[in-house]
C-alpha cells in the first residue's frame, strides 16, 4: 500500500513540475511606451540594468525588472546652431528639444550618458539615482547625426581611458576616432593632433556617412566595425562594411590604424552591410584556430546601392587571429611588397597613395605574429579592397538581425548564437562549426517590435537573456527545457535540431539542463542516464506478446532503447494501479537491451468494452519514478455482449450463436454456430467475420408510424440460424412494448401489427427496434434500424403550421379545428392538406406601432394563416398606405415584413392583410392601429461636451420612440451608440469635431423622416488640467482629490482610473465648477492591488489618468506627472470609555494612526447616532471633531448612549458610544474651578491691600475708590475670560498647503545658507571674495597659503593644530567655532578626508568625556571645535535633503506663526505678542482695538490695489511691514524694497498725509513717548494707503535711539526698549502699547493692573492654532514614514560612529549614545534651523516669531532627551505648554533612532562616493585661499610658538618634518609683511 501510494505521489511531482511552468509562458518585463530605449548597461557588480532612452535612463532591477530610479536627461535648451552648450552664450534663440541617449556607460559608480542635444555633448549621471553629476560643460563627443560606440579600457600607463568611434562630422574638433578624458570629455592632448587629422577634410566630410556597428577590445587592440560608402565623392555609392583596429600603444594614432572591408557569402550572394556584432570566445576552438571569434549579421542590399537594408539576413562568423588579425598582418606585407590593392584611407585626411615596394619594410615584417601592432611611419592609415570573407553559417529572408549576442554552454561543450530581429523575435542557432549553424527556436517576445542594436545580453549566471526593443524590456530564460513533457518534444526542437542545453534526464523523465543537480549521473558516459540526440529517446519498443487473456499470467519481454544501465533489481514492472512486477532479466547483449518481468495473476475487465489498455511503466528503484511506458492490453472475450463486437475485437474472440456468448476457446460450443474471431489459435470456426453475424440489415428509408395507428413492421435480417427444437421463437422490442414476430420469406422479419403510444409532447420520437429470439438471445442490430413514432398535433395548433409539416408524416387540417394524421380525421369532415391557403388569418401583433409620416419605416407583423408562401400575401395596408412586403422578414405562416410608404398629414388606422391563392382569398385586420407622427426633439441634455466627443448625450422630445431605424448627427457628425430607452428617450455618444467647430444642429433621422429642429449642440474646447491635488490617497480610496484645469465642466463623464498590473480602478469626480477651473474626485479603491514598498507604507502608481468624454490626452498621465501615491489605510481606536461624558464645550478626540498620512479633514465625517460631528482637525494620531449641541437620537432612534462612526474615504470605523452629560454650570468645572480661583486670588489680594491702606490711615474716600477699581478689574477680568473661551472654541483658519505651494517658497541658495550657518553674524564675511592681488606680495602669499594648505592636508599637523589652539586659555568659544567654519570651507574641496578628521577629533572628544565621567554631555555644549564641525558637517551634507523634505513645512509653520502673531497686537519696541507662545513675551494686558481692511497701492502705481488686513493700533513702521508683505508676498526678502527706503502716503479729506511713527501727532507721557498709530491718524475702513519712495530723513527708523528699540532681523539684536543709555534722569523712553521696564510701584495705572496668569490662555490658543504644523515638522523630521530613502546617508553614517565608539569605550548605557545622537542632529542641526529659518529662507524673522521658535525648538530638544522631568503646577509654562505632547514625541524620536540602526551599514565607498560628490558640486563655493589667510593671520601668528613647539615635540611631525615646512611657511608669509 505504501509503494503504491508512494507511486502516485512521484507521478503527480513530476506531472506538476512539467506541466506548470509550461502553462506560464509570461515573462518578467518592464515596458514605457514613450522609452523609445536605445542603448543598454549591465552592471553584473550591482546586478542592475541601464536603459537610455528618450530624455530618460532608467535603472532597474536584474532580477525582476523593477524600475529602482529613473533619471531625466532631457528635455533640454538647445539650438542646432549653437556651437557649445548652455551655460555659454548663444546667438540663436534655444527652445526646449528632447534628448535620445545615444551612448551609454558604466564608469565605476557612475554613468556617462551622451545624447542628441547640445551637438552630442555627454554628462556623468550617479549610478544610484541617475542625477547629473554637477554642472559639466562637455564639448561635443559624438555626432547626432549617426551610430556611435565607445569602450572604456586601461592605457598602458594604467590610466582608464574613453575611446569613441562616431560619424565623421562638419566640426572639425569632432573626428571619428578618439580618445577622450574621463574627467571633462576632453580630447587627450598626446592625440590632439592626429585626432583633428581624421576626416578633417570639409568636402569628404560634408558627403561622408559613417554607421558605427560595435567596438571592442582585445590584446590592447581596438577594434571598430563601421559601414560607409567607399565612393562618396562619386555618384554611384557603395556601402560596405570595414572592421579596422588601432593598437592602444599608438597613443597619437599615427601608424596602427588599419581597415579591410568584412564580407559575408551565401551562395553566390554577397551581404555587405553589418546589423549588429558581437565578440565571443569559443571553447573549445577549431582546430588550429583561436577561441575569439566575432559574429557578424548581416543585412542584403544589391550592389551596395543603399545604407538601407533589405529584409533578407546572414550571419558570418569570423576569427579574430586566424581570420581577421590575419588579413591585417598579410595586407602590411603585400603593401611592402608594393601591392596596390593595398592603399592609405582617403577619408582619413591625407591624400590616397598606393603602397611601394620596400625590402627593408618587407623583412620587418617577416616575423610578425597576431595581434600585429604596426610601428612603421612610412604604411600609415592602411586600407583596401581585399576583403576578409566568411561564408554565412545561417541566412533566413523576410527578417533583418537587429541585434546579436553569444553563449558557450559548458556543460555540453556547445555553442548557441541568440539573434533578435526586426519583428520582435529571438532566434536561436545551435552553431556547429564556423561555417554552419541551425535554427532551433524562434520565440517572439514583443511582436511587432524592433530589437534595438546591441539590445541583446546575458545575465550575469547565464540563464537569462535580455531582449530590449524601442518600448521593452524582456527577461527570457536561456532554455525552458521544463517546458516540453515528453523525450521527442524536448530533444526534436526545430525539427530535430535540438536545444543544445537541454536533454532527456531519463530516470527523472523530464527534460532538464545536464548541470541540473536531480538528475545524477548525467555526466556518466554510456549509461543513457541524459540523452541529447533526437534518436537516442528513451522508449518501450516491442512488447512479446502484444496482449493478454485478463486471466492468463506469463513473463512478458519487453525491448527498450536507450535503457539507463542497471541490474535487475534496478527496475520494477508497474502495470498501472493493478499490481507492480519484479524485473527478473536484463538483456543488454541486444542492440536495445530487453527485460522480462511476469503480468499479474489476474487482471479485471469492465463490461462491456471486452478489454482493458493499461499503461505498462518502468519504475527506476533509485529514483522512485516511472521513466518510461507502453500500452499493454489485457482482454476479456466474456464481456462481449453480442457478435459484431466479439469478432470485430483484434483479439482472440469467437462468438457462438446457439450459446449466445463470446469465447476464447470455442471448441465448447457447436460448430455450425460458430462465427470466427482474429487470430484464434483454438477456434474451430468455419465462417468468419462480423458479415456472418445474426443481424438486421440496413434500411434505405425509415419507418413511420403515427401514434394510435396499428400497423405491422417489416425488417430484413442476415444469417438468422435455425431455430431447434425447445427454442422460443422471435419477438420485437419497441420501447417498452413487445410483439410476437414470424420470419418471412427472403429472412424478413414481421412484427404483429399493434398501436404504439409516448406521453412526451414532442413531435416525433425514434426508438431503436430489437429483435430476440430464444427469450433473451439478440439479434445484432449495428445499423441502428430505427422506428419513428410521431404526433401531428403537437405545437401545430393552427392551419398553417398543420400544413408546413413534412408531407411524409400525412398530417393535415381536420374540420377546421386540429392537425390530425389523415387516417384519423372523421370520414367526410373537410381535411386540408398541400399547399392550400388556410382560412381565418389573424393578425395577432405588429410593430412599431407608429413611424414618420415620411415612410420608411419598417413594419412587423405577427399572426395566424398568413400564408405557406411569400406570394400568398396580396396586399399590405394601412388605411390607403401601401405596405411593401419583403421576403427577408418573411416566416410562413407566422410573420410578414413590409416597408411603409409615405403620407402627406399624420394618420392613424388599422393595419389590414390580404392573403390568396389562385382564387381563394382572405383578410385580416389589426385590432391596434397604426400612427403616422412628426418625430421632434425639444431637448439635449448635456448641452454641450468637448470637441474630442465622447458625451453620452440624452435627447428628448415627441414621437422618438416611433419607426425602425434611427440616425442622429449633430454638427453634422454622426452621434454613435445610439439606443432607444423605454421611457421615449435616445440616448448616443457625441463624434470628435474639428477645432474650429463650436456650435452644430441636432439632427435626427427616423426612417425616411428628418427633424431640423433648433435644438443645438455646443462643442468647446476640450478639457484641460494643470493640478491634481493632493497627488495622493488612502489604499482603499474614497478621499478626495482636487483637479485644476480649464473646462472641466465640458465633458459628462468624469472618472479617475488608477492602472496597476493592467487592471484599472476607477472613482468618480463630481462638483465641477460652473466655469470649469476644478472639480472633486474620488480616489479609486486599490486595496486588492496595494503592496507598499519594502520597508514603507506606501506605494507609487505612475499609470493613472482621467477619462473625461472622448479626450485622450489625459487618459495616461504616466511621464506628465509626478506617480500617484496610495499609503496605507488609517486607522482609528477605540474610545478610551465606551461611555464618553461629553460637555457642551469639548471636543470629541479619537485616536488612531496614519491619519492624515493622504488624507484631509474634508475626507472624513463622523456621525454619533444620527447627528454629525463637525471634523475640526484631523493629524496623524487623532482627529479631533465638534459634536452637535444636543444629544443625537441613536440610529435605532432611541435616546442614550449612541454609536459614534468615523466615515474615511471609503472606510468606516465604529469606535464606541458617546454619551452627552449636561452640566448644570454654564462653564465646565474645570474652567470654572480656575476662572473662581484666579477671582478668589485677586479679590484676596485687593483686599488685603485696602485693609492694608485703612491701617495706614487711608481716608474713606481713598477705600471708595478701590472698590470702584476692584469693580473695573472684576469686569476685565470676565471680559479677558469670555474673549479666551470664545477664541479657543472658534476654529482658526491658516494657510493651507497649496496656497503655500502657489506663493513658493524662498530658498537661500547653498552659499548664501551655508554662510549664515559659519558665519551667523558675518553676512559679507571674506571667503565670498578672492585675495586682492598685490604684485610680488600677491605670488609670495599665494606660495605660502599653498604650502600652509598642504600643511592642513596633513592629518598629523591639522590635529595637532586644532589640539594645540584649544588647549589655550586664551582660545574662545568663539574662537573655535570660528576655526572650525574655517576649517570646513578649506577642506570643502576634500570632504572624505574633513570627515577623517571630524572622526578623531569626536573619539578624542568621546574618550575625554569617558575619562572625566561627562560621556552624556557630549555635543551638549559648543566648547570643542569638534563640536562645531559636526553642526557645519551637517549643514553642508544635508542642505539638498534640507529642500526635498523638511524645508516646506517650515516654511510653513514660520509663515503660519507670522500670520497668527500678527493677527493681534504687537509691540514694536518689546516685541511682547497678544498671541505668543512665550510667557515672556505675552502682552498682559487688556488692549481696545479693531481690524481694518485697508487698500494698498505699491510703488507702481497701474497695479491693482491690494486688500490688506491691519490694526487699529499698530504703527506706522508695522502698517508699512505688513503692506509690503502683501505687496511683495511673492518676492524673497533680500529682493524687497528696503523698508527704510519708502513711507505711507494717506489721502484724506484734507490732502495728501506722509504717515510717520513720530511726528506732531506724538504723544508724550511724561519720560515716555508712545509711537504713533494708525488710530493716530484716524484711519478707517476701506482707507487707501499708498506706499512710495522717501523724500528725506523723517522716519523714525532713522533715529539713532529708535533704531536701538525697534524690531530688526539681527540674531543678536538688542531687546532694550531705552532710546539712549538711561544715565540722563532727563532721557526721554519710547513706548508702543506697554512701558515695559516702569516702575510697578507707581500708583497711577497699579489699580487697572490684572494678575498675569490670567492671560495664559492665550498660549493655548496659540499652541492650537498651530499644533498641526509642529506635528507636520516633527513628522517629517522624524520620518514618520520610515520610508528608506528618507533616511540620508551621512545620518546614517554618524550614528553609525556613534555605535561603534560606545562599544569601543565600553559604554553600555543606551541612553548615553542617544544624547550624543540627540545633541548632534536634532540640537546642532534641527533646532538650529527652527530657531533660525532665515538661514535657509530668504524672509524677516521678527522678535515675535522668534519668541514662539524658541519655544518649538526647545520642544523639540526636550523630546529627544531621555530623562524625564517631573512636571509641577510651579514648573515654567513653557514645559507646561506641550507636556502632553511630548512624550508622543519621544516616542517618535527613539522609533527614529531604533529604524536607523536598524538600517544596513553604510560602507566607507558608499560614504565616500556622497563626499566626492558633493566636493564636486560645491569645490568652488567659498575661497579656499581666503579661508586660509583667515586661519593663519587670525590664530597661527598668534599661536606661532606654541605650534611649532608640538611639532617639533611630536615624533610624526618630526619623521615629516612638519616644523620645517611650517618654518617655511612663515618664511613666505612674513616676507610679505616686509
Amino acid at each position: 500500500m505504501g509503494e503504491h501510494f508512494l507511486k502516485i505521489f512521484w507521478k503527480v511531482a513530476v506531472t506538476f513540475v512539467v506541466i506548470c511552468p509550461a502553462l506560464s509562458q509570461s515573462y518578467i518585463k518592464y515596458k514605457d511606451p514613450t522609452g523609445n530605449f536605445s542603448t543598454l548597461v549591465y552592471d553584473s557588480e550591482s546586478e542592475n540594468i541601464f536603459i537610455g532612452g528618450l530624455n530618460k535612463v532608467y535603472r532597474l532591477d536584474a532580477g525582476d525588472l523593477r524600475l529602482i530610479v529613473q533619471g531625466d536627461i532631457g528635455p533640454k535648451l538647445d539650438n542646432p546652431e549653437c556651437t557649445t552648450p548652455p551655460p555659454a552664450e548663444c546667438a540663436f534663440e534655444r527652445t526646449f528639444r528632447n534628448n535620445s541617449n545615444k551612448l551609454l556607460l558604466q564608469f565605476g559608480d557612475k554613468i556617462i550618458s551622451c545624447g542628441t542635444v547640445n551637438r552630442g555633448t555627454c554628462e556623468f549621471l550617479y549610478s544610484s539615482n541617475l542625477t547629473i553629476i554637477g554642472q559639466l560643460v562637455s564639448p561635443p563627443v559624438i555626432n547626432t547625426d549617426g551610430n556611435s560606440v565607445a569602450m572604456i579600457t586601461q592605457n598602458p600607463g594604467g590610466e582608464p581611458n574613453l575611446y569613441i568611434g562616431t560619424p565623421a562630422a562638419i566640426d572639425p574638433d569632432l573626428p571619428p576616432f578618439t580618445t577622450r578624458s574621463l574627467v571633462d570629455f576632453e580630447v587627450q592632448k598626446s592625440m590632439l593632433q592626429k585626432s583633428q587629422k581624421k576626416a578633417s577634410d570639409s568636402h569628404i566630410r560634408q558627403g561622408f556617412k559613417m554607421d558605427f556597428i560595435h567596438g571592442f577590445n582585445s590584446n590592447n587592440v581596438n577594434y571598430y566595425v563601421v559601414v560607409y560608402d567607399e565612393n562618396y565623392s562619386q555618384t554611384t555609392p557603395n556601402y560596405q562594411t570595414y572592421i579596422s583596429h588601432t593598437c592602444e600603444s599608438d597613443q597619437t594614432y599615427k601608424v596602427s590604424y588599419i581597415e579591410l572591408p568584412l564580407v559575408c557569402n551565401h551562395k553566390g550572394q554577397k551581404y555587405m552591410l553589418a546589423q549588429s556584432a558581437y565578440l565571443a570566445n569559443r571553447v573549445p576552438s577549431e582546430p588550429n584556430t583561436s577561441s575569439l571569434i566575432l559574429v557578424v549579421t548581416f543585412g542584403m542590399s544589391e550592389n551596395g546601392a543603399s545604407s538601407i537594408p533589405e529584409r533578407k539576413s546572414a550571419v558570418c562568423v569570423y576569427s579574430l587571429s586566424d581570420k581577421i588579425e590575419y588579413s591585417f598582418l598579410n595586407a602590411y606585407k603585400e603593401c611592402a611588397q608594393g601591392n596596390t590593392t593595398f592603399k592609405t584611407v582617403q577619408w582619413a585626411g591625407s591624400d590616397q597613395h598606393d603602397c611601394k615596394a620596400n625590402d627593408l619594410w618587407e623583412q620587418l615584417l617577416v616575423d610578425e605574429q597576431v595581434p600585429y601592432c604596426h610601428y612603421l611611419e612610412q604604411i600609415p592609415d592602411l586600407g583596401g579592397n581585399a576583403p576578409i570573407v566568411a561564408d554565412a553559417i545561417y541566412q533566413e529572408d523576410d527578417t533583418l538581425f537587429t541585434s546579436v549576442t553569444f553563449q558557450y554552454v559548458d556543460e555540453v561543450q556547445e555553442s548557441v548564437i541568440f539573434l533578435g530581429d526586426d519583428k520582435g523575435d529571438l532566434v536561436k542557432l545551435r552553431l556547429n562549426s564556423l561555417t554552419s549553424a541551425q535554427k532551433y527556436e524562434t520565440k517572439t517576445i514583443d511582436a511587432g517590435s524592433t530589437v534595438i542594436r546591441n539590445g541583446l545580453m546575458l545575465s550575469k549566471d547565464n540563464d537569462s537573456i535580455y531582449v530590449t526593443t524601442k518600448q521593452q524590456i524582456t527577461k527570457v530564460p536561456v532554455e525552458e527545457c521544463e517546458q516540453y513533457t515528453t523525450c521527442s518534444e524536448c530533444l526534436g526542437v526545430g525539427g530535430g535540431v535540438g536545444d543544445p542545453y537541454c536533454g532527456w534526464c531519463t530516470l527523472m523523465n523530464r527534460c532538464t539542463r545536464k548541470n541540473d543537480n536531480e538528475c545524477t549521473g548525467a555526466y556518466k558516459d554510456g549509461e543513457n542516464r541524459w540523452l541529447n540526440n533526437f534518436d537516442q529517446c528513451i522508449s518501450i519498443t516491442d512488447i512479446e506478446p502484444a496482449n493478454l487473456p485478463s486471466d492468463m499470467q506469463i513473463e512478458l519481454t519487453l525491448t527498450v532503447r536507450s535503457l539507463p544501465s542497471g541490474t535487475p533489481q534496478s527496475y520494477f514492472c508497474v502495470f498501472e494501479d493493478i499490481k507492480t512486477m519484479p524485473v527478473l532479466a536484463i538483456d543488454n547483449t541486444k542492440e536495445s537491451p530487453t527485460l522480462t518481468c511476469e503480468t499479474p495473476p489476474e487482471v479485471e475487465i469492465v463490461k462491456p468494452d471486452g478489454f482493458r489498455k493499461v499503461n505498462l511503466s518502468i519504475l527506476s528503484n533509485e529514483t522512485n519514478m516511472e521513466f518510461v511506458s507502453s500500452e499493454f492490453v489485457f482482454y476479456d472475450c466474456s464481456a462481449f455482449q453480442d457478435c459484431t463486437n466479439c469478432v470485430s475485437s483484434n483479439f482472440a474472440c469467437d462468438w457462438c450463436i446457439y450459446e449466445n456468448e463470446c469465447t476464447g476457446n470455442s471448441l465448447k460450443c457447436k460448430l455450425q454456430g460458430v462465427v470466427g474471431g482474429k487470430g484464434n489459435a483454438q477456434t474451430n470456426a468455419t465462417k468468419f467475420g462480423p458479415d456472418k453475424c445474426p443481424r438486421l440489415k440496413k434500411r434505405d428509408t425509415e419507418i413511420l408510424l403515427s401514434v394510435d395507428t396499428k400497423r405491422p413492421i417489416e425488417v430484413v435480417a442476415q444469417n438468422l440460424p435455425m431455430l431447434e427444437t425447445g427454442q422460443e421463437g422471435y419477438e420485437c422490442v419497441i420501447g417498452e412494448e413487445v410483439v410476437r414476430a414470424e420470419v418471412m420469406v427472403n429472412n424478413t422479419i414481421r412484427c404483429e401489427p399493434k398501436q404504439y403510444s409516448y406521453s412526451d409532447q414532442e413531435q416525433e420520437k425514434p426508438i431503436v427496434l430489437k429483435v430476440r429470439w430464444n427469450g433473451n438471445f439478440m439479434i445484432d442490430n449495428p445499423d441502428k434500424v430505427t422506428v419513428t413514432l410521431y404526433k401531428c398535433d403537437v405545437n401545430r395548433t393552427t392551419c398553417g403550421k398543420c400544413l408546413l409539416a413534412d408531407s411524409k408524416y400525412e398530417c393535415g387540417w381536420c374540420n377546421q379545428v386540429m392537425c390530425r394524421y389523415k387516417d384519423h380525421c372523421q370520414n367526410g369532415a373537410p381535411f386540408l392538406n398541400g399547399n392550400v391557403v388556410c382560412p381565418n388569418p389573424k393578425i395577432i401583433s405588429f410593430s412599431p406601432l407608429k413611424g414618420p409620416i415620411e415612410g420608411g419605416t419598417q413594419l412587423i407583423i405577427k399572426g395566424e394563416n398568413l400564408g405557406l408562401a411569400f406570394n400568398d400575401t396580396e396586399s399590405i395596408m394601412v388605411d390607403n398606405v401601401n405596405c411593401v412586403t419583403e421576403e427577408e422578414g418573411y416566416i410562413p405562416s407566422e410573420q410578414l415584413q413590409c416597408t411603409l410608404s409615405s403620407t402627406p398629414t399624420r394618420l392613424s388606422s388599422w393595419v389590414k392583410v390580404k392573403i390568396s391563392k389562385e382564387s381563394t382569398t382572405y383578410s385580416a385586420t389589426s385590432e391596434e392601429k397604426y400612427s403616422f407622427v412628426i418625430p421632434e426633439v425639444t431637448k439635449i441634455e448635456p448641452t454641450l461636451g468637448p470637441m474630442s466627443g465622447g458625451t453620452d448625450v440624452i435627447l428628448e422630445g415627441d414621437n422618438l420612440d416611433a419607426g425602425t431605424s434611427v440616425n442622429v448627427t449633430i454638427a453634422d457628425q454622426p452621434c454613435l451608440d445610439i439606443q432607444r430607452k423605454e421611457d421615449g428617450t435616445i440616448h448616443c455618444v457625441t463624434s470628435p469635431v474639428i477645432t474650429n467647430v463650436t456650435i452644430g444642429d441636432v439632427v435626427l433621422m427616423i426612417d425616411n423622416g428628418k427633424d431640423d429642429s433648433n435644438v443645438m449642440f455646443y462643442y468647446k474646447t476640450d478639457p484641460t488640467i494643470t493640478k491634481i491635488l493632493p497627488g495622493h490617497a488612502i489604499a482603499s480610496g474614497g478621499t478626495r482629490v482636487q483637479v485644476k484645469g480649464l473646462n472641466l465642466h465640458v465633458a459628462k463623464k468624469k472618472i479617475l482610473t488608477m492602472t496597476i498590473d493592467s487592471q484599472e480602478f476607477r472613482g468618480e469626480c463630481f462638483n465641477a465648477s460652473s466655469l470649469g477651473v476644478s472639480m472633486t474626485c474620488k480616489a479609486p479603491n486599490i486595496s486588492a492591488k496595494f503592496m507598499p514598498l519594502e520597508e514603507a507604507n506606501y506605494m507609487s502608481i505612475p499609470e493613472y489618468g482621467f477619462i473625461l468624454d472622448g479626450v485622450t490626452k489625459y487618459q495616461s498621465l504616466d511621464g506628465e506627472y509626478p506617480p500617484f501615491e496610495y499609503f496605507v489605510d488609517p486607522e482609528y481606536f477605540d474610545l478610551e470609555d465606551n461611555e464618553y461624558n461629553k460637555n457642551e464645550d469639548e471636543n470629541l478626540i479619537i485616536p488612531g494612526r496614519n491619519l492624515n498620512l493622504a488624507s484631509q479633514k474634508e475626507d472624513v465625517q463622523v456621525k454619533i447616532g444620527k447627528g454629525v460631528c463637525e471634523v475640526k482637525d484631523i493629524g496623524l494620531l487623532h482627529l479631533t471633531c465638534k459634536p452637535p449641541e444636543d444629544q443625537p437620537k441613536s440610529l435605532d432612534g432611541s435616546d442614550g448612549a449612541a454609536e459614534v462612526i468615523v466615515y474615511h474615504g471609503n472606510l468606516n470605523f465604529s469606535v464606541g458610544l458617546l454619551k452627552y452629560y449636561k452640566w448644570p454650570l454654564p462653564l465646565p468645572l474645570e474652567q470654572m474651578i480656575a476662572i473662581a480661583a484666579i477671582l478668589i486670588i485677586v479679590i484676596l489680594i485687593i483686599v488685603g491691600f485696602c485693609i492694608y491702606r485703612c491701617k495706614a490711615g487711608r481716608s474713606e474716600q481713598k477705600i471708595t475708590q478701590f472698590r470702584q477699581q476692584l469693580d473695573q478689574l472684576e469686569m476685565k477680568v470676565a471680559q479677558e475670560c469670555k474673549e479666551a473661551f470664545a477664541e479657543l472654541q472658534i476654529e482658526i483658519e491658516l494657510p493651507t498647503n497649496e496656497e503655500y505651494e502657489n506663493q513658493g517658497i524662498p530658498y537661500r541658495e547653498f552659499r548664501s545658507c551655508i554662510l549664515r550657518v559659519l558665519f551667523p553674524d558675518q553676512p559679507d564675511h571674506p571667503i565670498l571674495r578672492d585675495l586682492p592681488e598685490n604684485g610680488v606680495r600677491s605670488e609670495k602669499v599665494d606660495m605660502g597659503l599653498q604650502q600652509f594648505g598642504s600643511l592642513i592636508n596633513n592629518k598629523t599637523f591639522l590635529l595637532l593644530f586644532i589640539r594645540t589652539l584649544e588647549s589655550q586659555s586664551s582660545f574662545t568659544i568663539k574662537d573655535k567655532s570660528n576655526v572650525a567654519s574655517l576649517l570646513i570651507v578649506v577642506l570643502q574641496s576634500k570632504m572624505d578626508y574633513a570627515t577623517d578628521i571630524l572622526k578623531v577629533l569626536l573619539a578624542d572628544l568621546i574618550e575625554k568625556g569617558v575619562d572625566q565621567d561627562r560621556a552624556r554631555l557630549l555635543m551638549r555644549r559648543n566648547e570643542s571645535v569638534a563640536e562645531k564641525f559636526v553642526s557645519n558637517w551637517l549643514s553642508f551634507l544635508l542642505h539638498s535633503y534640507l529642500q526635498e523634505s523638511a524645508a516646506a513645512p517650515l516654511y510653513r509653520l514660520f509663515r503660519a506663526i507670522k500670520i497668527h502673531v500678527e493677527r493681534g497686537p504687537v509691540d514694536a519696541v518689546t516685541a511682547d505678542a497678544r498671541y505668543s507662545l512665550n510667557e515672556g513675551k505675552l502682552i498682559r494686558e487688556i488692549l481696545e482695538y479693531e481690524t481694518l481692511n485697508i487698500y494698498a497701492i505699491g510703488l507702481d502705481p497701474a497695479k491693482d490695489p491690494v486688500e490688506v488686513k491691519v490694526l487699529s493700533i499698530d504703527t506706522i513702521m508695522q502698517a508699512k511691514e505688513k503692506i509690503m508683505d502683501a505687496l511683495y508676498k511673492n518676492v524673497p526678502y533680500s529682493q524687497r524694497p528696503s523698508p527704510d527706503t519708502v513711507e505711507l502716503e494717506w489721502k484724506n479729506t484734507s490732502g495728501r498725509l506722509t504717515l510717520q511713527d513720530e511726528n506732531d501727532y506724538t504723544k508724550g507721557d511724561g519720560e515716555w513717548k508712545r509711537l504713533n498709530t494708525l488710530s493716530v491718524y484716524e484711519i478707517r475702513n476701506g482707507a487707501s494707503i499708498t506706499l512710495i519712495n522717501k523724500q528725506g530723513c523723517n522716519s523714525t527708523l532713522t533715529h539713532p535711539r529708535y533704531m536701538n528699540s525697534h524690531v530688526t532681523s539681527s540674531p543678536s539684536r538688542s531687546m532694550s526698549p531705552m532710546l539712549g543709555q538711561g544715565d540722563s534722569e532727563n532721557s526721554v523712553k519710547v513706548c508702543h502699547l506697554v512701558k515695559h521696564g516702569d516702575n510697578d510701584n507707581q500708583e497711577g495705572d497699579r489699580g487697572n493692573r490684572m494678575v498675569s496668569e490670567i492671560f495664559l490662555t492665550r498660549l493655548l490658543y496659540t499652541k492650537g492654532a498651530l499644533q498641526k504644523f509642529v506635528d507636520e515638522l516633527f513628522a517629517t523630521i522624524l520620518n514618520v514614514r520610515r520610508e528608506a530613502a528618507n533616511v540620508p546617508l551621512p545620518i546614517k553614517y554618524l550614528f553609525d560612529y556613534f555605535d561603534d565608539q560606545a562599544k569601543e569605550n565600553g559604554i553600555t548605557n543606551p541612553e548615553v549614545v542617544h544624547a550624543w545622537k540627540s545633541n548632534s542632529l536634532p540640537l546642532r542641526f534641527w533646532v538650529n534651523l527652527i530657531k533660525n529659518p532665515d538661514v535657509i529662507f530668504d524672509i524677516h524673522k521678527s522678535d515675535a516669531v522668534d519668541a514662539c521658535l524658541s519655544i518649538i525648538g526647545q520642544t523639540l530638544m526636550d523630546s529627544c532627551s531621555v530623562s524625564e522631568h517631573q512636571l509641577t503646577k510651579e514648573s515654567p509654562s513653557s514645559k507646561l505648554l506641550y507636556a502632553k505632547d511630548i512624550p508622543n514625541y519621544k516616542k517618535l524620536v527613539a522609533e527614529y533612532y531604533t529604524e536607523i540602526q536598524r538600517r544596513p551599514a553604510v560602507s566607507d565607498q558608499e560614504m565616500n562616493r556622497v563626499l566626492g560628490d558633493h566636493s564636486t558640486k560645491h569645490k568652488y563655493d567659498f575661497h579656499e585661499q581666503t579661508a586660509l589667510n583667515e586661519l593663519y593671520y587670525t590664530y597661527v601668528r598668534k599661536y606661532r610658538e606654541i605650534i611649532l613647539s608640538g611639532l617639533e615635540s611630536d615624533e610624526f611631525a618630526q619623521k615629516n618634518k612638519l616644523s620645517f615646512k611650517f618654518e617655511q611657511v612663515e618664511h613666505l608669509m612674513n616676507e610679505t609683511n616686509v
